[in-house]
Order: C-alpha cells, then structure tokens, then sequence
C-alpha cells in the first residue's frame, strides 16, 4: 500500500510521465494504457524500434505474409535473412520445419540461410541447408540484385553483397521452384540505421516472385510481448505504440514519441516501467522518478518505486500474441504466487490516483 500510494503521488505530480511496457500480457497491456490515459503520459514498448522497422514497412508498401502453421503444413523452402532465428525463437524449427506429418503432400525441404547456420540447428535440417555470408547491412543491396536478376537482367559486377553472382543465382532459381516458399527474419536483430528500407527490399521481392509461384514473408517478433503491446495499443487508441496522451486525446510520432527520444532530451518527468516476464530487463538510466513493476529478482537500481510483480503463464493466467502475430495464446496458471499481476498493481494505481480526487 506505500509502494502504490507513492507511486501515485508521483504520477499526480508529473506533468508528462514516460510508461513503456518491457513485457507484459494483454491486461498488463490494457491497464498500462489506461493509466497513459489518465496521467497525460506518453506510452510506449521497450523494442520500439523493431516494432517500427516491420510496420513502416507494412504501412508503405504492405506485404504478403503467412503464419507459423501454413510453413508447418504447406512450405517446402524457407529463407532467413539477417538472423539465425534460434536465439529468439528456439523452437522455430522444431515445431514449424522438423520431422513431423503435415497435412499436405510437401516433398523435401530445404532451408537457405543469409547468414551463418544456427550452430543448435537439429542434424536432420542440417543436412538440408545452405548458407551465404551476407552482412544484414547489405540485405537491402542483396534482395535489389535478386530483383535486377528475376527481371531477366544481367549484372556486370562478379559478386554482390560479398556473394558470387553465380550463388545468387542459384538461391533465385530454387526460390523460383518452391512449391510455397517463405522468406523470414525477426527485425530485432536488423539493428542497424534504416533497416525498414532492407525489409521493404525483401517484401517487393517476395510480390515479384508471386507472379510465378507461392512464396511469403514471415516477419517474426513477440520477444518481451512487443507484438502484445503493438495489439493492445493499436485496438485501444486506433495508433501501434509510441503514443501520446498529453493533449487529452491519443497522438502519434514514431520519432517524437519513442521512449529513447524522450529520455535522451529530457522530455519526461516520471517514468513507470513494466517488466512482468524478464528479471533482466531493467528501466534504462533518466534523471526522473522511476516507478518499477517487475519480476521478483530484478535488480532495479535507483528507482524511487519497486513493486514486484508475478509472471502471465506461471503465476496467473493471461494471453499473449505469438510470433507471426495472428493468434493470442491463453496462458494457464501452472504455480502459486502471493505477488499481483502487472494489471493488478497498475489498477491500484490508477484507483490511488482516481481517489486522490
């Protein structure tokens, strides 16, 4: 009850509080953004950016994508650019590209790699793989030449992006013969400057070759609920994160409103950070109040509220949406904890706060 009491204390006092979410559930989400809304706070997810490298993207020019079970059952070819997939997604293989019964008829599979092969890749795939060393920097340089040579056009250079003109070829040829092929990467490792603009290289790649056969993009995501918070905050206010309540009504600036940007120029006098699922995931350095909402064991240094809280999936139960972005998941309560959920703690926040007045 201290804890909440003075945590509304400094969100009355704030004049523009900085709430990012670091991981938490659809109703974490939903009471973050409630509480965004009451205080006149700006609201935002910690992988921001990454968010926001997929959905210019999508917004400019769209895409043609696919989810995890249509590669189970359908997908004979799938190429990953700019990300070894496995340590984001451990299990991507096993359950989506293994050795399992799928519902149609598929025949061998392959797997391409713009990047090293994953060295916990399963022996089995292993054997049904190729890899090129392209730098992720020189994705967009890549997937451009793909495009020059599907069109029928010759390429005086020897090598592109550091790969033969001979390689590349012959990735676009098997990718020209898939049955249904499915080009994939997860944007949070595409960290370097302007690469929405490599992702929209390989989505215009990917709508040529359908006007000859099958083929989709996959762009993965959901580490710490970034994909959770996109959902909740999108449905609620009409705008993807970096939202801002300050005028009384929801606005939106992908630059302006981004919590690095926010924090860097001293934009913000408060801050509340969630963070139900990584112990690890700690609010970045400010000078502002920090009220901290997170796993038991994290090591919030410096911050003027610590209130821990108990895990969606473990400690109570919760949905969070899943990788390709199309389902959420229902989360089961499988142990006991005395701690309140995320949505807990932030709704006796926000009733402090309603109270107060």
């Amino acid at each position: 009850a201290t804890a909440i009491g003075r945590a509304a204390g400094i969100l009355r006092a704030a004049r523009q509080p900085l709430l990012i979410s670091a991981g938490t559930d659809v109703a974490g989400m939903r009471a973050l953004i409630e509480l965004a809304e009451r205080c006149g706070g700006i609201v935002d997810h910690a992988n921001g950016d990454a968010l926001l490298r997929n959905l210019r993207v999508l917004r400019n020019t769209g895409w043609i994508s696919t989810t995890l079970t249509e590669i189970r059952n359908r997908a004979d070819l799938v190429v990953v650019a700019g990300s070894d997939i496995t340590g984001r997604f451990p299990r991507f293989f096993e359950r989506c590209f293994g050795e399992f019964d799928t519902l149609f008829r598929i025949g061998a599979r392959e797997l391409w790699f713009l990047g090293d092969v994953p060295a916990d890749l399963p022996t089995t795939l292993r054997f049904r793989s190729e890899s090129l060393p392209v730098d992720p920097v020189r994705l967009a340089e890549f997937f451009s030449a793909l495009r020059v040579l599907f069109a029928g056009r010759v390429l005086k250079e020897k090598s592109v992006a550091g790969v033969p003109i001979g390689k590349l070829s012959e990735l676009l040829e098997r990718m020209r013969a898939a049955r249904y092929g499915v080009l994939t990467w997860a944007a949070a490792d595409l960290a370097f400057p302007h690469a929405d603009l490599a992702i929209q290289s390989m989505c215009e790649f990917v709508k040529a070759l359908n006007s000859e056969n099958r083929f989709c993009v996959l762009p993965l995501g959901g580490s710490d609920a970034d994909l959770t918070a996109q959902q909740v905050t999108t449905w609620q206010t009409g705008f993807p994160v970096r939202v801002n309540f300050s005028s009384g009504a929801p606005t939106h600036d992908s630059r302006r409103d981004s919590a690095r940007h926010a924090i860097e120029h001293g934009e913000v006098d408060a801050m509340v950070f969630v963070s139900a699922l990584d112990a690890a995931r700690t609010p970045p350095a400010g000078d502002s109040p920090a009220i901290v909402l997170g796993r038991a064991g994290m090591r919030a240094e410096g911050c003027s509220v610590f209130i821990p809280v108990s895990v969606p999936g473990l400690h109570h139960a919760g949905h969070l949406y899943r990788a390709d972005n199309v389902v959420a998941v229902h989360l089961r309560k499988i142990a006991e904890s005395a701690l309140p959920s995320a949505a807990q703690a932030l709704q006796r926040i926000l009733d402090a706060m309603k109270d107060a007045h």
